[in-house]
């Protein structure tokens, strides 16, 4: 292939990835023998549901609580349960576990007694795989538990005597809110084709599967086919809900009627007996078929779940005041916006763009600016005067998905105890950090690539192993792996936090600079990918590079393809992005090999899909914002201080958490910065401070006092709900959402003094530019960057940055001027981000506006 060849296909990617990224309770009566156990509504948004005895099974002993079932937006919600029989974790999932899914018809529709036309509303079905369990068993796996395949199995009937469907139906067929169904899969109603990849102009049959993902797909889907039981009965699975902008074929929280369409989430348990017969089958059987077989469907608990309504909130012809800044506001801010419009208030809109581009709007002089940014950084200069008031407190973090996927041949009692369960606890260091964030492990470069000598996964890194033993006995399968540290593109504050805490520590330093870390006796030691040996002799950076600029390159029919880093360990969109990414387990990376195989006309080959890790598979973490990872029901890391002990293992001396406890003992420590009145932690020097969450960080509301006085008027209005009724926790609109800690009362004074200083500020005499720039602006200026760094919709620094000065106490109310320092480090980076097309562009730049709150797809 001709080098002129190879540039075409790269540059007709790259304008393909340009256009896309552009384009962007207690239990209710019910019949005895066929109704759900169903929460009841009531004053408490938590719901706890009993499930009860009914033909072979007894299940009155199990208690399932859904932490949040009303005021719901696309999150997480946490399922937990006691009161189960614990799943065997020494043969293959076929007995004792629970499935969930979410649902949209109702469950108690006269003239569906059984429930088994509400089934057809629910998301599930597209066999998923089950989690590994220890070898030796001859016990099967239940057959079809993860699908809604009615096939016929030994020794049940068939068809079900009470099924409603077709004898001939293969499948419970799924039923969209806009009245779209699936083909059953019999002759009235048969299954269509599709092209067969092993025979060139072929076609094959579809299967139950191809004809669900018309609605729902591997990479979209909620459903959870296999939570397991712990041996005393417990569980938690941190469940996505989806509302209606997310999965309109559900239509959760669309207008339905008098207000928005209530839908439930369904908790179908599997126990351990024959449906049909009784027979217990526990040690060489299992429960077979689909939860929505009617024998199995008639154990279902069903919680209701009422979404925020999706569409307006707030007045659509009221003026809405403009504010732009950092992301770490946005979950507050968009729980704010319904209550401050409520009862004709200020309409309140809000675009995500980085600190550095809010810092210089907030100046501009233009009458398309908004008046009032959020930003962790302050600005300091002469013209125009302005505000620094804080308004939330939240950290940056490591949020963490994974479960217990052991080697099926670990069986000591501990192992079998967290095998397939969801891990809470997971331990990292500065250096274990600074090896995610630069490609040094192996499978973080396209192809394998990197130092030879560094372990391939950071399941194999000694340091991480002494910290996080249970990982010793992992599954040792190339698939069972991280697929790379997930970051958000783009600058900011809290990513040169997170840097500045890398470098804080002086192991890591020394790794970044090029020094190896010890991997054991007679074992070469891991070194730094060199790519990113230099990135770092000025300080930290206020982006996450992707310098490695290593591809794996295949050919078809004359033209080289190349799947470099971008598209191999793409950024995600945003940090709430990350976070639900990492819930999902998908990375959204492509790999070898090239598929070029019955491609539609005119489709250039693409690479494979890297699939998204399923219940009991999962090994996923991200940097995020612990408002995100909370929206998402994640963990978060320790972050510890570690160091070899006379055996050379690596021991975790003081470890911290992003709790409400230690992210309260940071603003504690908090120290001046170079502006009157703001404060900043220190990662540097805030470990001195027991208990202190180092990356703890606080974001300021800036406000022009040059701004006209309507829009400071209302953006007063603002500032006081953030020092009153928005530092009250709570999932209400008004409220401080979970994963920020209410700012002390010293704070809060200091925004109310702003406001009263924004809102009386006297006007200036000479009328603002004409101009009317969108808050965050389409493009960024010219500059210099490192190559591999994406282009985000507000352009702050391009490259390596010293360290801001070390700030060093309590907040003073004040008024500050301004002018732009620091940030005209702009830049055009020429690298987009590969899986944001079609997706994700709206959370690059999330315009979470009130009329749309919280309900971002």
């Amino acid at each position: 292939m001709t080098g002129r060849r190879a540039r075409t296909v790269r540059r007709s990617r790259l304008a393909t990835l340009v256009l896309g990224l552009l384009a962007l309770a207690p239990l209710l009566a019910v019949p005895p023998a066929a109704g759900p156990a169903q929460g009841q509504d009531g004053a408490e948004s938590a719901v706890t549901v009993n499930g009860r005895a009914d033909g072979h099974e007894d299940f009155s002993g199990l208690r399932v609580t859904v932490s949040q079932t009303r005021d719901l937006t696309n999150q997480a919600v946490l399922v937990t349960w006691t009161g189960a029989e614990p799943t065997p974790r020494n043969r293959p999932v076929g007995v004792d576990y629970l499935q969930l899914m979410q649902c949209w018809g109702d469950p108690q529709a006269p003239g569906d007694p059984l429930g088994l036309a509400f089934r057809e509303t629910c998301q599930f079905g597209l066999g998923l795989p089950q989690p590994a369990m220890a070898q030796g068993s001859d016990a099967p796996a239940g057959k079809n538990a993860s699908r809604r395949r009615l096939d016929e199995i030994a020794g049940y009937p068939h068809p079900d005597p009470t099924e409603t469907l077709p004898a001939a139906a293969q499948m419970v067929p799924f039923r969209s809110v806009d009245g779209g169904r699936t083909p059953d899969g019999s002759p009235q109603q048969p299954f269509g084709t599709k092209p067969n990849p092993n025979v060139p102009g072929g076609t094959m049959d579809q299967t139950d599967d191809d004809v669900l993902r018309a609605y729902f797909d591997e990479a979209s889907t909620n459903e959870y086919p296999y939570a397991l039981s712990a041996a005393d009965g417990t569980g938690r699975v941190a469940f996505e809900v989806q509302n209606a902008a997310r999965a309109p074929h559900l239509g959760c929280g669309a207008p339905a009627g008098a207000g928005p369409r209530r839908c439930h989430l369904v908790v179908v348990p599997r126990g351990s007996h024959d449906p049909y017969g009784g027979q217990d089958v526990a040690t060489a059987g299992a429960v077979h078929g689909s939860p929505f077989s009617p024998a199995v469907w008639r154990h279902r608990i069903v919680v209701p779940l009422d979404f925020r309504a999706v569409g307006s909130a707030c007045s659509l012809t009221q003026a809405e005041r403009r504010t732009a800044g950092t992301e770490l506001v946005a979950e507050a801010i968009t729980s704010w916006q319904p209550a401050l419009c409520a009862g004709s208030g200020p309409v309140i809109g809000y675009s995500a763009i980085g600190d550095f581009e809010a810092q210089n709007q907030v100046l501009s002089p233009s009458s398309g600016a908004p008046g009032l940014v959020f930003s962790a950084a302050p600005v300091a200069g002469t013209d125009p005067p302005l505000v620094h008031a804080p308004v939330a407190a939240s950290g940056v973090v490591v949020a963490f998905n994974v479960d217990g996927n052991l080697d099926p041949y670990a069986t000591a009692a501990e192992q079998e105890r967290l095998r397939g369960a969801v891990l809470s606890e997971l331990r990292l260091t500065p250096r274990l950090v600074a090896k995610l964030l630069t490609q040094s492990y192996r499978r973080d470069v396209p192809g394998i690539g990197g130092p030879t000598d560094n372990p391939n996964s950071i399941k194999y890194d000694k340091e991480f192993l002494d910290l996080n033993p249970v990982f010793r006995f992992w599954d040792q399968t190339p698939s069972a792996t991280l697929n790379g540290l997930m970051t958000p593109v783009g600058n900011s504050m809290a990513t040169r936090e997170l840097w500045r805490w890398v470098l804080a520590d002086p192991t890591a330093r020394d790794w970044l600079a090029g020094s190896p870390d010890s991997q054991g006796p007679g074992k070469p030691g891991m070194v730094v990918n060199p790519a990113y040996q230099q990135l770092f002799a000025a300080g930290a950076v206020d982006y996450f590079p992707k310098a490695d600029q290593s591809c794996a390159k295949e050919s078809f029919q004359d033209v080289e393809y190349t799947n470099c880093t971008l598209d191999y360990r793409p950024y995600a969109g945003s940090l709430g992005e990350a976070a639900l990414q990492t819930l999902r387990a998908d990375s959204k990376g492509t790999a070898v090999p090239l598929q070029t195989i019955n491609l539609p006309a005119g489709e250039q080959p693409r690479w494979t899909r890297i699939p998204r890790q399923e219940p009991g598979f999962r090994l996923a973490m991200s940097v995020t914002d612990s408002a995100s990872a909370a929206r998402y029901g994640l963990h978060t890391a320790q972050l510890c201080a570690a160091a070899p002990d006379a055996t050379g293992t690596y021991v975790a001396t003081d470890c911290r958490s992003a709790t409400t406890a230690q992210m309260t003992a940071a603003l504690g420590a908090m120290t001046p910065t170079d502006v009157p009145g703001v404060l900043a932690v220190d990662p540097a020097k805030v470990r001195a401070a027991a208990g202190a969450y180092p990356l703890t960080m606080v974001t300021y509301a800036i406000g022009n006092t040059a701004a006209p006085a309507d829009d400071r008027r209302d953006y007063a209005t603002l500032l006081r709900h953030a020092a009153g009724p928005g530092q009250i926790p709570g999932v209400a609109p008004g409220t401080l959402p979970e994963g920020y800690v209410p700012l002390p009362q010293a704070m809060r004074e200091q925004t109310r003094t702003a406001a009263d200083t924004l809102e009386r500020a006297t006007a200036p005499t000479t009328p603002p530019a004409a101009d009317d720039p969108p808050a965050a602006p389409p493009g960024p200026v010219a500059g210099g960057a490192p190559t591999g760094v994406p282009v985000t919709p507000a352009p702050p620094s391009p490259g390596p940055v010293a360290s801001s000065p070390v700030p060093t106490a309590l907040p003073v109310a004040g008024t500050t001027t301004g002018s732009a320092v620091g940030i005209l480090r702009f830049v055009l980076i020429g690298a987009l981000v590969v899986g944001l097309f079609g997706g994700v562009a709206g959370p690059v730049l999330r315009r979470l506006a009130v009329r749309v709150p919280r309900d971002r797809p």
